[in-house]
This record gives C-alpha cells, sequence and structure tokens, in this order.
C-alpha cells in the first residue's frame, strides 16, 4: 500500500558461499585444530619421527662433503659412500657417547651409598635444629638413595639397548637419503618451478640447520674440554663421564647447562664434600656465562634466526611432543617450521615478527605503500 515502508533487515549471519575462504575467526580455529591433530600424530608416533628428523638434519649437515668430493671428480657413488661412513660415524659418537656416560654412572653411583648416608645425617642433625621431625625427614631419605638414583640411568640404559630394531631402521633409510642426496638440487629446481616459497624454505632450513649443528658441535667440544680439565683440577671422579655429559647437553637450549652440572655437583658433594661441590658450580657457570651466554650467541645468532624465549619455549613443546630426543632436537625443529611456512609467508609475517630473533631482517616481503594501496614484492 501507498504510503508504507517495509524495512528488510540482512541475515546477520549469512549463509558461504561454495568455495568462499571462511571469516578469519573460523578460519583461525580451523589452524588451532589442524595443529593439534598435527602435534598429536607426531607424539603418538615420536618413536619413529624423532630419530627420523635427527638423520635427516645430520645427512644435510654433511651433504656439502658430498659436493665437495664430487667438485673434486671423484665418483658419484664413492662420493656417497664416504658422505654414508661419516654419517655413520657421527651417530655412533652420539650414541655412544651417550651409553658410555649411563653406563658409567649406573656403575659408579651405588658406590658412594656411604657418603650419602654421612651427609644425610649431617643433613638431620641441622633439620632437628631447625624443628623438623626425624621420621618425616627418613622417609624421605629413604626414597633418594644412591641405588635409587642409577633408577632412571639403567631406565635409559635399557631404552636404548631395546631400541635395536629402530636403529636398523635408521641404518638402512641413511643408506637411502645418503646416496638420493646428490639428486636433491634437481628436486628442488623441480619444485621451484610451481612453488618458489616452498624451495626458498628447504634451501634456507638446510643452511641453518646446518650452521647450527656446527657451530652447537664446535662449541660444544670447546665447552666439554673446559669442563673436563677444571674437574681434573678439582679432583672430581667421573670427569671424562661429565665432559660427555656437558657436550650432548649443550645441545638443549636454555637449562642444558643445569643438567650437566647436577650429576658432576652431586657426587664431587658425596666424593670430596661441600667445598669441591661449590667449586664444581662455579667453575661450570663461569664457563657457562663465558662460552655459552656471550661467545657462543653471536655465532648461533644468524643459524638459529629465533629469540631466546622462542628457544625456551620450543624446548618445551617438541620435549613434550617428540620425548627426550625432542630436547636435542628443538631447535632444528622450530627451524624447520619457521622456515618452511613463516619465513616466506606473508600472511604469517605476523607470527614470524613474534618468532624471529631480528624482525626487520626477517620480513618475508617488502611492502611499499602508495596512497591507500600496498603493493607486494618477492623478497
Amino acid at each position: 500500500m501507498a504510503g508504507k515502508t517495509v524495512e528488510v533487515q540482512a541475515d546477520p549471519d549469512p549463509m558461504p558461499v561454495a568455495g568462499q575462504r571462511p571469516g578469519p575467526p573460523f578460519f583461525a580455529v580451523l589452524i588451532v585444530a589442524g595443529v593439534i591433530i598435527i602435534c598429536a600424530g607426531l607424539q603418538s608416533a615420536a618413536s619413529i619421527v624423532a630419530p627420523l628428523f635427527l638423520v635427516i638434519t645430520l645427512v644435510i649437515t654433511v651433504a656439502p662433503l658430498r659436493a665437495l668430493l664430487v667438485a673434486r671428480r671423484w665418483p658419484s657413488w664413492l662420493a656417497s659412500a664416504v658422505t654414508l661412513l661419516v654419517i655413520y660415524v657421527l651417530i655412533g659418537l652420539i650414541l655412544g657417547s651417550v651409553v658410555f656416560a649411563v653406563v658409567r654412572l649406573v656403575d659408579t653411583l651405588p658406590r658412594y651409598a656411604t657418603a650419602f648416608q654421612q651427609i644425610f645425617a649431617s643433613l638431620l642433625s641441622v633439620a632437628e635444629r631447625l624443628g623438623f621431625g626425624q621420621q618425616q625427614i627418613e622417609q624421605m631419605a629413604s626414597s633418594v638413595q644412591p641405588s635409587t638414583l642409577a633408577g632412571p640411568a639403567q631406565s635409559l640404559l635399557s631404552g636404548v639397548s631395546g631400541g635395536l630394531s629402530l636403529l636398523l631402521l635408521i641404518v638402512t633409510v641413511v643408506i637411502f637419503l645418503a646416496f638420493e642426496s646428490g639428486t636433491m638440487a634437481d628436486r628442488l629446481a623441480v619444485i621451484r618451478d610451481t612453488r618458489p616459497h616452498i624451495a626458498d624454505g628447504l634451501i634456507s632450513f638446510g643452511q641453518r640447520v646446518r650452521k647450527y649443528w656446527l657451530v652447537t658441535t664446535i662449541f660444544g667440544l670447546i665447552v666439554a674440554v673446559l669442563d673436563v680439565i677444571g674437574l681434573v683440577i678439582i679432583g672430581v671422579p667421573l670427569y671424562l663421564t661429565w665432559g660427555v655429559l656437558a657436550f650432548v647437553t649443550n645441545y638443549i637450549p636454555n637449562i642444558g647447562f643445569i643438567l650437566g652440572v647436577i650429576p658432576p655437583a652431586l657426587i664431587a658433594l658425596l666424593d670430596g664434600g661441600v667445598g669441591p661441590a661449590i667449586a664444581v658450580v662455579a667453575v661450570y657457570t663461569v664457563i657457562n656465562i663465558v662460552v655459552q651466554t656471550i661467545i657462543q650467541p653471536r655465532f648461533t645468532g644468524d643459524a638459529v634466526g629465533i629469540s631466546a624465549a622462542v628457544a625456551f619455549l620450543s624446548l618445551i613443546v617438541w620435549a613434550y611432543i617428540l620425548g627426550t630426543l625432542g630436547a636435542l632436537l628443538a631447535i632444528p625443529a622450530t627451524l624447520f617450521v619457521k622456515s618452511l611456512l613463516l619465513d616466506n609467508s606473508v600472511p604469517a609475517s605476523w607470527v614470524n615478527a613474534l618468532v624471529t630473533s631480528s624482525p626487520k631482517k626477517d620480513r618475508p616481503r617488502a611492502i611499499r605503500r602508495t596512497g591507500r594501496e600496498s603493493v607486494t614484492e618477492t623478497g
């Protein structure tokens, strides 16, 4: 009818058109759900994923050796065989050093039962003066005997010895990866034709993880040698074992120093008393501050490219997902995610700005703004 106005209200939640990208809230939920599912899958297969990822990073690290040998006119098969041998030596050194340290620790801890009881008696007298009950303290001490302290080490040793079938699988996989590494340049060239950002991310990951392993290994050896020298001067037993432990824990970001200093400090306390234990802590602390806190970050900064806070958080996340080996692989795994998904992605540039150690340097795109328009150029 004339003069009557009919108001039509728009649907506040219109149905998305087929093929249309979902809105930001729903899209974010999908991403979070996908990440959770992927992490759950990795956690369920951690016993296979973690060792294989370690092997892949080792193959990437040794790959320049094969290229160097081929450039010197070595036969391709011989260069691959030498690379394979070097990888086996590295795996043997990593696993062998851990087994050596654990075996020595299991054999030695029970010998300090008497010293532990003497220290406990001294602590008991001090606790009684402070008003603590003797029965309560004895119950606590009964659960912390040298024999029980060796329990986790024995479990680790049995786990290593029980993983022979997995070790055989790794040895076989290394053979294929070592001989396939010669064709990786051609494969990356094919990927670059259709997905240049993925190719750039894989190349960046290879360069960064190679530099990370090399620099961390060199400084780990330096720290281990200095720690062993300090332990010999102090007179701490099993100094070679603690040197191996210091070398391995150097790969663990942030808390590796703490994990490496506790066992030798405990043995020094049981063997020589409070003075040697304090000396061990002081020596380790000075070496950690000078080498790992001041000098090493100057060399690993460009290789890692992630902030210290993210490195610590990655340690927690990857240790939860991949187990004990995830602590050693925390930085390489984070580098893989960063290089492949964040560094060359404009939509994820805001996430990369929170992760990287140099936000301005690691921009995935150079953006020029003219008026109200923005033109994106390939970085």
